[in-house]
């Protein structure tokens, strides 16, 4: 079939199943016809240059950004090593953010320099559309970060809703809550540092609108103060201390409006009778529960026993018919494992274990 004969509305149509970087490397130069649509006709680009080739990251940073960047609505850059110093040299060819007028999405994948990334969030202030922001699988040396600025920057963006940092210290799990308020944000990922129960109201206070919130390395303080969280409708969260297990009951009392719970407690085992309890009389608006549990037994305790009395708690009505939330149990060098089905099973010991 030839293309050429298609009206441009048909040519347009199926541009949009192209990746932007196919799109411009295939179609662009065949005739003055596709140079026009693909300037002028196009109205968005997904930029992506995870792991494109050097030779095609140089020919559309050179060549076309300069006369689709008001159209590109999503970007994606990368210091991986299969792409080792990509935003660098982006920002050699790109110095400034201002002709992204439409950039809703940016996303920075392996950055591994401090400067970079200051200098990156230096220019998403010139970004007025920017509701999405990932910072992903990046790594800085504590020695040269100044982490209270990187986050108070982030959350000084007036129109970011979704925000999501992966970031890894070399030496220390440090956290630092915002120190300005943010009545955009909605939704936020935090994969870095120790956050204590504590923090998570600090957090609110900043983040008045958030709604989603994702977190590891939860801890509970020993003096930690209860307080409403009645905005927030999902959360996503793993506790690496639970020693106190009944102050994380009394944090899941405060936010009674949860729709979507993904609990992991790596240290404790609660059955389904308290769980029963704590969902019908605290979260009588949930509608997805997603639980892993795990714990590791005493030698004296007799780990079939404990797996009985364990899913026997949660074959009732309540979970079986009402709320169709099924569990599986498996034990492995004496530690119990429960997971909802709808969890998946993120390791397999090199050993058969038993299953059931």
């Amino acid at each position: 079939m030839n293309l050429e004969i298609l009206p441009n509305e048909i040519l347009l149509h199926l541009f949009q199943y192209f990746n932007s970087i196919d799109l411009l490397h295939i179609f662009y130069g065949l005739n003055s016809r596709f140079n026009f649509l693909l300037y002028k006709e196009v109205r968005f680009y997904r930029v992506k240059f995870t792991f494109v080739s050097k030779r095609h990251f140089d020919m559309i940073c050179q060549q076309h950004l300069p006369f689709i960047a008001n159209r590109i609505i999503a970007l994606d850059l990368s210091d991986h090593r299969d792409t080792p110093q990509q935003i660098v040299l982006f920002l050699s060819y790109i110095p400034s953010f201002s002709r992204f007028t439409q950039l809703r999405s940016l996303t920075l994948f392996d950055l591994h320099s401090y400067e970079s990334l200051l200098k990156l969030l230096d220019e998403c202030r010139h970004l007025n559309n920017l509701t999405h922001l990932d910072i992903h699988s990046c790594s800085l040396s504590i020695d040269q970060v100044n982490f209270q600025l990187i986050v108070d920057n982030i959350w000084s963006l007036p129109k970011l809703i979704n925000c999501s940092l992966r970031i890894k210290f070399q030496k220390y799990h440090l956290l630092y809550l915002p120190t300005i308020i943010s009545l955009s944000l909605e939704s936020i990922t935090m994969y870095y540092g120790q956050l204590k129960m504590n923090q998570i109201n600090q957090l609110f206070k900043y983040t008045p609108r958030l709604k989603h919130l994702q977190t590891i390395g939860t801890s509970i303080n020993d003096d930690y103060m209860p307080s409403p969280l009645t905005i927030l409708i999902d959360l996503n969260i793993y506790f690496s201390d639970c020693s106190d297990y009944s102050k994380m009951i009394v944090f899941l009392q405060n936010i009674p409006n949860l729709r979507c719970l993904d609990i992991n407690i790596p240290s404790e085992l609660i059955d389904g009778y308290q769980w029963k309890y704590i969902i019908r009389i605290y979260l009588p608006k949930l509608k997805t529960f997603r639980l892993k549990m795990c714990k590791r037994l005493p030698f004296d305790n007799i780990i079939q026993e404990s797996i009985d009395r364990l899913i026997d708690s949660f074959r009732n009505i309540f979970w079986i018919n009402e709320c169709q939330w099924y569990v599986r149990c498996f034990a492995y060098n004496r530690r119990i494992h429960l997971h909802t089905v709808s969890q998946l099973i993120s390791w397999f010991p090199a050993t058969r274990f038993d299953l059931w």
